[in-house]
């Protein structure tokens, strides 16, 4: 039933205009402003498990009752709101399609106005080049696309909804004016969660693009934590290889404008081989 769920889930994702009614985080904000005040007294690692952790057992109880019920409609029904809940918000190839259109025509300012609320730069980070531009931009397409679905998906299948949901909530929680020591704390909880899904998504890469190159450097990348968004541009630039933008070429800003649209179809041949994956997966239970 997993397997289907995610098939209609990618057939929304690639061809419903966003965003889906069921994106709607009011509740996860007062919740958290009521379930803080509560918990105030307890450890900031125990209070975010709480308030994260408790949406995701009331969901895992709704999957234990429904399960061997009404041949499984409603559990099926749950599976495929909560999934269309937990992936990714808003559009992001529409703004990347924004940004690509004004990077083409030079206008770098009109082009980081598009890129800031979709990859969320630092705002004292000091962008002065075009170059320095497209690698954050670069970056950032990776890992929005790796967070939005590969991540979700991934523990969907082998977890169940109520794992998908948790991630999501922890990803919400982080971006949702929480306190610093928090944010520490999700994205030191995060280092693990996202270890083995972005591990795997380089080797979708490796399949789908350059597979020497992209093999190689996934074996040697196999063991230690360094941040997902720095291990998915290595990836991807062995992936693509000879595609990646040279800021020393005199066509770099035309160059740089092909690559952030291969690694958009390198990321959507690698969802397809995902959906291989568990498809073979489906046939072997």
């Amino acid at each position: 039933m997993e397997f289907l769920v995610i098939v209609i889930v990618w057939a929304v994702v690639r061809n419903v205009e966003w965003p889906l009614g069921l994106q709607r985080d009011e509740w996860l904000i007062a919740w958290r402003l009521r379930a803080g005040e509560a918990l105030a007294a307890l450890p900031s690692t125990t209070r975010v498990l709480l308030i994260c952790g408790l949406p995701c057992l009331l969901i895992a109880a709704l999957e234990w009752l429904f399960a061997p019920r009404w041949a499984g409609v409603p559990l099926f029904a749950l599976e495929l709101a909560v999934l269309l809940y937990a992936i990714g918000r808003g559009d992001y190839r529409a703004r990347l399609g924004a940004y690509l259109a004004a990077w083409q025509r030079g206008d770098y300012e009109a082009a980081y106005q598009e890129a800031v609320p979709i990859f969320d730069f630092d705002p004292k980070a000091r962008i002065t080049t075009p170059a320095e531009l497209h690698a954050l931009v670069r970056r950032g397409v990776l890992y929005l696309a790796f967070e939005r679905w590969f991540a979700v998906v991934f523990w969907f299948y082998f977890l169940g909804p109520w794992a998908a949901l948790f991630y999501r909530l922890l990803q919400l929680t982080l971006t949702q004016h929480s306190s610093e020591e928090d944010r520490q704390m999700i994205r030191r909880w995060l280092i693990w969660i996202e270890w083995l899904p972005v591990r795997l998504l380089g080797l979708a890469f490796a399949v789908t693009g350059n597979f020497t190159g992209c093999f190689r450097t996934w074996r040697e990348h196999l063991a230690g934590f360094p941040p997902v968004a720095d291990l998915l541009t290595v990836y991807a630039g062995q992936a693509l290889d000879s595609a990646t933008a040279h800021i020393d070429s005199p066509l770099f800003e035309q160059r740089a404008g092909a690559e952030l649209l291969e690694l958009d179809a390198l990321i959507a041949r690698s969802a397809i081989a995902w959906l291989v994956m568990f498809a073979l997966l489906q046939m072997l239970r």
